[in-house]
C-alpha cells in the first residue's frame, strides 16, 4: 500500500489552480479599474467551482483505492484537516479583532467564531458570510471529504452515488439558490458537491477509458490545450448573463482537468515553469489571504478619505444583479485603479510565500508525522508478541 506522503502530482492543473485562485482575489479586491470591468473579472467568482473539480479528481485519484483497501478514513480526515485547518485557524484570529472593530462584539460574532472553528460555515447554519467570507469553500469542500471518506469506504469505488449530486446540484443551484451558482454559506455545500462529484467522475472515465490518457501527437495536444484555455476565458466571460451557463460552468472545469492532466502539450510546459508552479504552491494561501489584505487595505483607504477628505469610496454595483456596495475608485482613475489591485495581488502573493512556508508546510508536516507515528504504533500493538 502506497504511503501517504506518495501524492500523484498534476503539475500544470496546480498552476492552473493558482491563476483561478488570483482572478477571485481580483474579483474580490472590489475596485473601479479596468480589471475590475473585464467580463472574465466580473464573474470571477465562477473560478471557485474549478477548485471543486479539481479537488475531487485529485482527492479520488490519491485516496479512492486506498480508502477501498483500509487506508483508514480517520487517517485520512486527519491528512486532509493537517492540509486546511493551520492557515484556517491563522486567518480566523486575524479577523476576529476586524470583525470585532467592525461590528461589535455580540451574538453574531460568537457565533461567526463557534462555526468557524468547526467548519460549519459553508453548510447554511449562518444567515451570512462572516469573518473570513472565503472560508466558506474550505467549510464545504471538508464536508466533500468527510462523505467522500464514507461513500468509498461504505459502496465502494463506483461512480454512481456520484451522479446524484451532479443531477441535483445544478437543478438546486438553477432553482433555488438565491445567487445562483454564486452561492457560498447558504447553498455552497450543494455547489461544492455538484463540482467535487465532477471531479472523482472525471478521474474514473480517465482510468476505465485508456484513450483519455493516451498521448496524440504534440501539436494535437497543444491545441486541445489552447482551445480548452480559450473555452474558459470566453465561457467565463459570458456565464454570467445566464444562469444555465453558470451551473454548466463546472462541466467546462471538468474538461480542461482532462485535458490538462495529461501535461502533453506545450500550454502545459507553459504552466509548468518555476514561476507558474510556484503561483499554484501558494494557491490556498493566496485564496485564505485575498480577504485579509482586502479588508486592511480598505480599512487604511478609510483612515486615508477621513484625514485627507478626498472620497475614495463609491457606491457601485461591480457584479450584475447585485446591490450597489462601497468600492474603491482612486481618485476616479482607471487606470489607478488597476494599479492598486495588481499591488494587492503582488501583497497577497507576498504573504503567502510566508503563510506557506511557516503556517501551512509545518502544520501539514505535523498531522502527517502525527498519523504516521499512530499508522506505526497500531501496526507493533497488532504484532503477535514472543517469549524468548
Amino acid at each position: 500500500m502506497a504511503s501517504a506522503e506518495t501524492i500523484t502530482r498534476y503539475h500544470a492543473l496546480d498552476s492552473w489552480r493558482g491563476i483561478c485562485a488570483c482572478m477571485v482575489a481580483l474579483f474580490h479586491f472590489d475596485v473601479i479599474s479596468h480589471l475590475s470591468f473585464m467580463p472574465l473579472t466580473r464573474h470571477g467568482y465562477l473560478f471557485v467551482d474549478f477548485f471543486f473539480v479539481l479537488s475531487g479528481f485529485v482527492i479520488a485519484s490519491n485516496y479512492r483505492s486506498r480508502l477501498a483497501e483500509g487506508f483508514g478514513a480517520g487517517r485520512f480526515i486527519a491528512l486532509r484537516l493537517g492540509r486546511i485547518y493551520p492557515l484556517h485557524l491563522v486567518t480566523l484570529l486575524l479577523f476576529i479583532p476586524i470583525d470585532a472593530a467592525k461590528d461589535g462584539i455580540g451574538p453574531n460574532l460568537l457565533q461567526a467564531v463557534v462555526t468557524n472553528v468547526l467548519l460549519l460555515q459553508g453548510l447554511g447554519v449562518n444567515p451570512q458570510n462572516w469573518l473570513n467570507f472565503a472560508s466558506w469553500s474550505i467549510s464545504a469542500e471538508f464536508a466533500a471529504y468527510v462523505i467522500f471518506a464514507a461513500v468509498v469506504g461504505r459502496i465502494g469505488t463506483g461512480v454512481w452515488p456520484w451522479l446524484l449530486p451532479i443531477v441535483a446540484g445544478p437543478v438546486v443551484l438553477a432553482t433555488i439558490s438565491p445567487d445562483g451558482m454564486n452561492a457560498t454559506y447558504d447553498y455552497g455545500i450543494v455547489r461544492c458537491l455538484y463540482g467535487f462529484a465532477l471531479g472523482v467522475v472525471c478521474f474514473d472515465l480517465r482510468e476505465r477509458f485508456p484513450v483519455l490518457r493516451r498521448r496524440l501527437a504534440p501539436s494535437v495536444e497543444t491545441w486541445l490545450e489552447a482551445g480548452s484555455f480559450m473555452l474558459v476565458v470566453f465561457y467565463v466571460s459570458v456565464a454570467g448573463s445566464s444562469v444555465i451557463l453558470q451551473v454548466a460552468s463546472p462541466l467546462v472545469f471538468s474538461l480542461v482537468v482532462l485535458v490538462f492532466a495529461r501535461e502533453a502539450g506545450a500550454v502545459s510546459r507553459r504552466l509548468t515553469v518555476p514561476s507558474m508552479l510556484l503561483i499554484g504552491t501558494l494557491t490556498y494561501s493566496i485564496y485564505m489571504l485575498h480577504p485579509l489584505v482586502r479588508a486592511v487595505v480598505r480599512a487604511i483607504l478609510m483612515v486615508i478619505e477621513r484625514l485627507s477628505h478626498t472620497e475614495l469610496f463609491v457606491s457601485y454595483a461591480l457584479s450584475a444583479g447585485h446591490e450597489p456596495t462601497k468600492v474603491v475608485s482612486v481618485s476616479g482613475s482607471l487606470w489607478l485603479g488597476d494599479l492598486l489591485q495588481i499591488a494587492m495581488l503582488l501583497l497577497t502573493v507576498l504573504l503567502s510565500v510566508a503563510t506557506y512556508r511557516f503556517v501551512e508546510e509545518p502544520g501539514r508536516n505535523w498531522v502527517r508525522r502525527l498519523t504516521d507515528r499512530r499508522k506505526a504504533g497500531a501496526v507493533r500493538s497488532a504484532q503477535p508478541a514472543f517469549d524468548t
